[in-house]
């Protein structure tokens, strides 16, 4: 009988192997070699190594008492060089129990009685119960057999997770209707790498890490609901038959008005069940969203199924949701790399938050737009290239922010598409947002201005404890990356982040691996970059001090100084008197990018190494104006001084909110007319001013009194009134000199006083703390000076009145 079977076992086996790589339906076929995302199919480099995992989950929802139950059968393959005695598994939701960790951290404790988090209620390997220690978010678990190098072992499991608390698992009702979405909701295994061996990081809101593989989920839901996940679903006949689809379509309801109650199409029957069942491949995680006022479109580009699901009551403002989302894919796949997953999803989830192949999203058209292309880019960096993000999210963050701006420049141009304001005052001074602006260097120059930018080489939990928080994580690395651009040249740059795609997607890598590939394949040294840009929280500064023989028709000398401690090569234009333009590159090291522009001598200089520099030129006409970047690309904490002349801007003081620009002094001019009983009325002009809304800023208000309509006691007429008032106003950030820092000085001769003061003020970093000190001196000259005043005899003519305050404010 032995003989007899070992060769039809191998038969079977020998089946399995050719099974066709099908990443569509199951059996899995994730390890097998004509996978070509398999990571044994493309190593980065020899001897790498990763774990492979296959779920197969069966989950229950709860619609009633808002819980998850499921069983889950995990097959783990070691791949390592090292036989493993124990595992790890993260329990994200336990993040939101009493006690924990992130309560902890951010004081967000649970309601007493509150039932939240993830319990294991059993796991086993070949039957055998485990040994389980639960530490918050993490659960190690004993084994009975080690797995060694090249073997394998599967865990069985049972668990319920419970909808709360958890900012991104979100249960909340909407026209009666209960919406849930299930995110880092299954005790997932921890990742074992080859830099920390197991990922025993505990879940503090940001960020996560897993293993590539497959995943089979299969959804036992209320009959209403209309659900979307990771993975391809396998029985749209049984969930979806097409009279459903049918009347589920988004175009049904395109004129239907916004936030009116929805239909219901499907009636809720208790016990009556439907089962969604999904196959995915090559992805590290699985989520899913489940809402019986979900309404479908659909869309396609180069065989990518793009679906949009929208609450009836948005879906007139979500009709192009899935065409839009094919746009991103687009966009990404042509700047970045192919796509590789076989759908889309962008789910109306009152959200912003990223899954392989499943986006939860909010908004309406066009304000979804750069959301849609923010998550939709995640499924590169943080879906195919599965980096640690738990431990430095600005590979997956920062890198999504770069490819987010210049997708969106691709498809919607330099400018933001945005919903008109809502009146025509606020359309007339409403000012269009540059999209590079707006999604990577307001921010960041907001920080950069105030010397606050943080190393963002920084495990993402600790960013809570710096100025500029999160954000930077963002906004500084996708800065940086323009930056890169910068240095290389735009193609150059490009190729080279497809490369690093490429090398890594569906592998594992952290920072030094993305620098290393860059370096490989540009072939220049960008330590010196890198260093300072991830490592460091450094200042790029340069300035335009000055230009000898400036109307000379030949040798000019341009005096550059570099202020902050960060160094880049410099692209500078001059413009002549006679308006030609003439472009010169000053590099900072021996490379010298492609440039139709002329190369001077090199600018070899870091923090106190050689501040200054001075470029000898030609200039025939003599020297207009000297411009540092006019593409505006430098990460320059001041562009106030990277020009000859001053940049300044002023127009009508329209009170309508707008992003200051990073690129000039604004100035905002407005009438001002005033009263009081001695001035009569007074008519002036407000001038405010400032760069960043930090730097030298400066109100202004100067009137004119005109003794018109004064009224005086008795009904008297006195003309002695001063002629005209004034009140000015000066404030500048000192954060170079001492982080949190500003000064102000003062004048004001306004109602019969004369008043001048000067303080300085400083806002402890996290401290809720602030220090200050003022000191003020005030007179009123002459008796005339009194008739401002109610209570005149509180005030004696021509004394001065001096105070000096120092206090602390927490």
């Amino acid at each position: 009988m032995r003989r007899t079977l070992l060769p039809f076992a191998f038969l079977l086996a020998q089946s399995a192997v050719a099974q066709p790589h099908d990443p569509l339906h199951p059996p899995n076929t994730f390890r097998q070699a004509d996978n070509p995302h398999y990571w044994k199919n493309d190593p980065p480099y020899p001897g790498y190594w990763q774990q492979d995992v296959h779920y197969v989950m069966n989950v229950r929802l709860d619609e009633v008492d808002n819980l998850a139950t499921g069983t889950v059968r995990l097959t783990y393959w070691n791949n390592s060089p090292d036989t493993l005695r124990e595992a790890f598994f993260h329990l994200y939701a336990n993040a939101a129990k009493s006690g924990s960790y992130m309560a902890d951290l951010y004081g967000r404790e649970a309601p007493e009685g509150a039932k939240r988090g993830t319990e294991v209620t059993s796991m086993t390997v070949d039957g055998q119960e485990l040994v389980r220690e639960t530490d918050n978010t993490v659960m190690r678990v004993q084994l009975h057999k080690p797995i060694p190098p090249g073997g394998s072992t599967v865990f069985n499991y049972t668990f319920t997770t419970y909808w709360g608390g958890m900012g991104r698992m979100k249960l909340f009702k909407a026209w009666g209707h209960k919406h849930f979405d299930a995110t880092q909701w299954y005790p997932r295994i921890g990742v074992y790498d080859r830099k920390f061996g197991w990922d025993t990081q505990q879940h503090l809101g940001h960020e996560f890490y897993g293993d590539f593989g497959t995943f089979d989920l299969n959804l036992d839901m209320p009959n209403d609901m209309v659900v979307e996940a990771t993975g391809w679903l396998q029985n749209p006949g049984e969930v979806l038959p097409p009279d459903l689809r049918r009347k589920l379509d988004i175009a049904n309801f395109k004129d239907k008005p916004w936030n009116e109650a929805p239909s219901v199409i499907t009636p809720y029957e208790p016990g009556v069940r439907k089962v969604w069942r999904f196959h995915a491949e090559n992805v590290h995680d699985v989520a899913w969203t489940a809402d019986p006022t979900y309404r479908i479109g659909e869309a396609e580009w180069n065989g990518v199924k793009c679906i949009a699901v929208a609450q009836e009551p948005h879906a007139s403002k979500w009709q192009n949701a899935a065409d839009y989302a094919a746009q991103c894919i687009r966009a990404h796949s042509l700047n970045i790399g192919m796509y590789a997953y076989p759908k889309m999803v962008v789910a109306d989830a009152r959200d912003g938050m990223e899954y392989p192949m499943l986006t939860l999203d909010s908004g309406n058209e066009p304000n979804y737009r750069s959301l849609f292309m923010h998550e939709i880019a995640h499924n590169w960096f943080y879906g195919m290239v599965g980096s640690n993000e738990t431990y430095r999210a600005f590979l997956d963050e920062g890198f999504t922010q770069f490819i987010e701006t210049i997708g969106i420049e691709d498809e919607d141009g330099d400018t933001l598409v945005q919903e008109p304001a809502a009146t025509a005052y606020e359309r007339r001074f409403t000012q269009p947002s540059l999209a590079r602006d707006r999604l990577a260097y307001n921010s960041f120059q907001s920080a950069a201005v105030r010397d606050e930018l943080p190393p963002i080489n920084t495990h993402s939990d600790e960013f809570s404890r710096l100025p500029t928080g999160y954000r930077m994580v963002y906004y500084k690395t996708a800065v940086m990356l323009f930056n890169l651009q910068y240095v290389l040249g735009d193609s150059l740059m490009l190729n080279a982040m497809r490369h690093y795609f490429h090398q890594w997607k569906f592998k594992h890598p952290y920072a030094e691996d993305f620098r290393q590939s860059i370096m490989d394949y540009t072939k220049v040294d960008l330590n010196w970059f890198f260093d300072q840009w991830i490592e460091t929280g450094k200042q790029l500064d340069y300035a335009i001090k000055g230009v000898k023989r400036r109307n000379a028709d030949a040798g000019q000398r341009i005096h550059l100084r570099r202020i902050g401690d960060m160094q880049m090569p410099i692209d500078m234009a001059v413009t002549a008197n006679d308006g030609r333009q003439y472009n010169f590159h000053i590099p900072n090291n021996w490379y010298v990018k492609r440039t139709d522009a002329t190369v001077l001598p090199r600018w070899i200089g870091f923090d106190e190494v050689q501040r200054d520099y001075f470029a000898q030129v030609d200039i025939p006409s003599g020297i207009a104006d000297v411009r540092l970047d006019t593409t505006y690309r430098l990460g320059d904490a001041n562009w106030l001084n990277n020009s000859l002349r001053f940049p300044f801007t002023s127009t009508f003081d329209s009170h309508i909110r707008n992003w200051p620009d990073r690129r000039t002094y604004e100035g905002f001019v407005r009438p001002d007319i005033w009263y009081n009983g001695f001035d009569g009325a007074k008519v002036g002009v407000h001038f405010n001013g400032g760069y960043l809304r930090y730097k030298h800023q400066i109100h202004f208000s100067a009137w004119l009194n005109t003794g018109f309509g004064q009224s005086l006691p008795g009904g008297v007429v006195n003309t002695a009134y001063d002629p005209f008032s004034f009140n000015f106003r000066y404030r500048n950030g000192t954060g170079r000199l001492l982080n949190g820092s500003s000064v102000t000085v003062a004048a004001k001769l306004l109602d019969g006083l004369e008043q001048y003061e000067g303080g300085f003020n400083w806002n402890i970093p996290f401290s809720g703390t602030s220090l200050y000190t003022n000191a003020k001196f005030m007179i009123r000259r002459d008796s005339t000076d009194l008739l401002y005043l109610i209570q005149p005899d509180q005030w004696e003519p021509g004394a001065l009145n001096s105070t000096l305050t120092t206090g602390v404010l927490h």
